[in-house]
């Protein structure tokens, strides 16, 4: 009998001889990076559910997710204030987010009171993610006065439910530099701009809520693995 003709009974024990050598780290990884669900949204890799301060082997950095109440939520902002992940397209890597905490602005038994939004929402987007030029821009007018009727007509003004001087309009496209593309500024008025994509590309701007809530594009550059490891770089 010639030694490398091995039986079934050893070559099968050669293989189990073979995976229990395996590093840890390699067996885990195989293991763990099974797609997950939080509520609706599949989670899969480069994303990775992670849970108070453990780590997830399969979240690349800046992927990670919160899944709060089985709603998921983009892990690298502060939490509480997080974007919420509608959709994940893994196939062209961009995802649907909306900024849904800028609704309570709008609470008129809020705890601040009803107001537009103070805030930019580009601030909360940050590397790995752009915000895609897809979007439009939602421009939020906090005035100290009320502008003029031909203003109101000219720039396409809709009062918010807030009232009080406050306005909402339709802009251009969202600027990839992240700067408010045209003029919106108004005299008297502070200017806040949320991006929207809108179901057809078009916006009215007196459906803020449902603009908002349907979220906006965010786009990341594909990973591919580094030469020789398994580590993912960009």
């Amino acid at each position: 009998m010639f030694p490398w003709r091995l039986g079934p009974c050893l070559l099968v024990s050669a293989v189990v001889i073979a995976a229990s050598t395996m590093p840890a780290r390699m067996l885990v990884a195989a293991a763990a990076c099974e797609p997950e669900r939080c509520g609706n949204v599949s989670v899969s890799p480069p994303f990775g559910i992670v849970s108070g301060s453990e780590e997830n082997r399969c979240a690349q950095s800046g992927f990670q997710v919160h899944c709060t109440d089985d709603v998921p939520y983009l892990g690298y902002y502060e939490r509480g204030f997080g974007l919420q992940i509608l959709n994940i397209f893994y196939n062209n890597s961009s995802l649907l987010v909306s900024d849904v905490h800028k609704l309570g602005d709008f609470n008129h038994s809020g705890e601040k009171g009803c107001h537009v939004p103070k805030a930019n929402t580009a601030t909360k987007t940050g590397p790995p993610f752009s915000i895609s030029s897809l979007n439009r821009n939602l421009i939020f007018y906090n005035c100290t006065r009320a502008p003029s009727l031909e203003t109101v007509h000219r720039a396409g003004l809709a009062a918010t439910v807030c009232r009080n001087n406050t306005f909402v309009r339709a802009g251009g496209r969202y600027n990839a530099t992240g700067v408010i593309a045209g003029s919106y500024d108004l005299p008297g008025c502070n200017v806040t701009a949320v991006p929207v994509l809108g179901a057809t590309g078009k916006v009215n701007a007196s459906h803020y809520i449902e603009l908002i809530s349907d979220g906006f594009l965010l786009t990341w550059r594909p990973l591919t693995p580094s030469a020789g490891s398994g580590e993912f770089s960009r």
